[in-house]
């Protein structure tokens, strides 16, 4: 009797451990799926959180824009009769267009790229050379706080002689280049200052630092703020209007702005949609050759 006893108290013994395995085994159960049900309900919060920006966009930005595409392949709001490419193939063939084109790719190629490298030395020297006087930084944002009509004014007392764009591509540097600096400087506040030592001590002067440190560092940044700045040189049409103050304004200055404008002001609906559809196009494709030369630059 004794033995049996033994033996089964024995089990019992042997048995115990395997009840608790199974009992830890069935809590952590437990713990991963209610760590699954908050992770869930997390998601949904975040997700009603987003979604009066996700409606706004659908309402605001894609609806317009099927619209806009739809007008641009009719042949007027009254018939819509669908003529498919033959409001671009007008479009490409009219010489206006092509100069309102050739002067916004020109700002592009001008304007933007000395407005990048002029933000990138001012931001350099505020950032080490002239720390010490933090009014200078502050004086850059001064162009984003004065009205646009006040500075035309001075500009056409200025340049009331002047007869290229030279006006508008100044107006375009003096009004982005606040935004431009409060980016890149704040993008060098980042780096870790024994970087620099560490460069110093190798036997690398300030030139070779920046080029070979700074610049890929803060890389991203400057991605983005090219890509700002070109955002930004569609946008000139405000201050090339009041500048100039007609909607037709010299060749040298008359941009896809006022082209649009003017097909507007004309109830041309079918030019205007075709041509944005067009500048759509081609901000897509300068965003994505952006993205493809950083991507290639990062490997």
């Amino acid at each position: 009797m004794r033995e049996i006893k033994r033996v089964s108290g024995k089990e019992r013994m042997e048995g115990a451990p395997k009840g608790g395995e199974r009992t830890g085994k069935n809590g952590t159960a437990d713990a991963a799926k209610k760590r699954s049900r908050m992770h869930l309900s997390w998601n949904l919060r975040c997700f009603f959180c987003l979604l009066p920006s996700f409606l706004g966009i659908f309402v605001f930005f894609l609806l317009p824009y099927v619209r806009v595409l739809y007008y641009s392949v009719i042949s007027d709001q009254f018939r819509r009769k669908f003529v498919w490419f033959g409001n671009y193939k007008d479009i490409l063939e009219n010489e206006y267009f092509m100069l309102a084109m050739k002067n916004s790719l020109k700002l592009i190629t001008i304007g933007v790229p000395l407005l990048i490298l002029t933000a990138l030395l001012l931001s350099v020297l505020l950032a080490f050379a002239l720390k010490r006087f933090p009014v200078l930084r502050d004086a850059f944002i001064f162009p984003m706080l004065v009205p646009t009509a006040a500075v035309v004014l001075v500009w056409q007392e200025f340049f009331v002689s002047v007869d290229t764009a030279l006006p508008i591509y100044l107006l375009f540097l003096w009004k982005n280049l606040g935004i431009c600096l409060i980016l890149l400087t704040s993008a060098l506040t980042t780096i870790d200052k024994s970087v620099y030592e560490a460069a110093r001590m190798d036997g690398a002067n300030s030139l070779k630092q920046h080029l070979h440190l700074t610049m890929p560092m803060i890389a991203p940044s400057i991605f983005f703020t090219v890509l700002l700045a070109i955002m930004n040189s569609f946008k000139i049409f405000k201050e090339s209007f009041l500048y100039y103050g007609s909607k037709y304004p010299p060749d040298h200055s008359y941009t896809l702005q006022f082209y649009m404008n003017n097909n507007f002001l004309k109830f041309d609906y079918q030019a205007l949609a075709a041509s944005s559809v067009l500048t759509s196009l081609l901000v897509l494709a300068i965003v994505g050759v952006g993205f493809y030369l950083q991507k290639r630059s990062e490997y």
